[in-house]
């Protein structure tokens, strides 16, 4: 009888000893990717090659070969106004005012500079004015400026109009924020205009350089 004891102890332990045994196998291979045949694959975790690379929009690409069709375009612009621009001619440490004008620049060509407004943050210039334009993928830098008579004029801002964006013949209201390259958290307030590019022949761009290297058309256009 105490035989049969022993035996069916000895038994028992070597049940406990293989199903601990088993336990560990079914963790090893839930954990260890190589270890189990059913685990994901880690090359798999990460998307092709290919998916990484986005698509370029379709209607910028689009607009970009409409573009190199034509050999000259005009920029029909209306400057109407500014808004919340920065006091350059303090009066004390709460107000001040400024002076503003914007100069429109292309490739380091000046191409229109709007008239003053005096002691004024919220300027309206409502200038019209075209001016012809070679290469329509270089963008039209804008920078408003602070007169100051007899001394040099306060930089109150920039920005720039992509042309590219601009979908031909269609007028387009627009709002651009000013910026400071070294201040670029500050905010120095916005031009709000309207622009339309007109897509020109090569006959078109021969008259033009005949009559000179600008050509505008400056105006009030609050009637239109």
């Amino acid at each position: 009888m105490k035989k049969i004891k022993i035996a069916v102890r000895k038994w028992r332990r070597m049940r406990l000893f293989r199903k601990r045994d088993d336990q560990s196998l079914n963790r090893q291979a839930s954990t260890d990717p190589v270890a189990s045949t059913s685990a994901t694959p880690l090359h798999s975790a990460r998307p092709p090659v290919e998916l990484l690379q986005l698509e370029p929009d379709e209607g910028q690409r689009l607009r970009e070969q409409q573009l190199r069709q034509y050999a000259f375009f005009q920029l029909r612009i209306h400057l109407k106004r500014g808004q919340n621009l920065i006091a350059m001619d303090k009066n004390g440490l709460l107000s001040g005012t400024s002076d503003p004008y914007v100069k429109f620049k292309a490739g380091g060509r000046l191409l229109h500079k709007s008239r003053i407004v005096y002691r004024d943050l919220n300027p309206v210039w409502d200038e019209c004015f075209t001016v012809p334009i070679e290469d329509p993928f270089q963008p039209v830098q804008l920078k408003v400026f602070d007169y100051d008579w007899g001394l040099q004029d306060d930089f109150m801002g920039s920005c720039y109009l992509d042309l590219t964006a601009l979908e031909l013949g269609r007028s387009q209201d627009l709002v651009l924020c000013l910026r400071d390259p070294n201040k670029l958290n500050q905010d120095m307030g916005e031009i709000v205009m309207n622009v339309t590019l007109y897509p020109k022949s090569q006959e078109d761009k021969d008259q033009s350089e005949g009559v000179g290297p600008i050509v505008k058309d400056v105006s009030a256009c609050s009637a239109r």
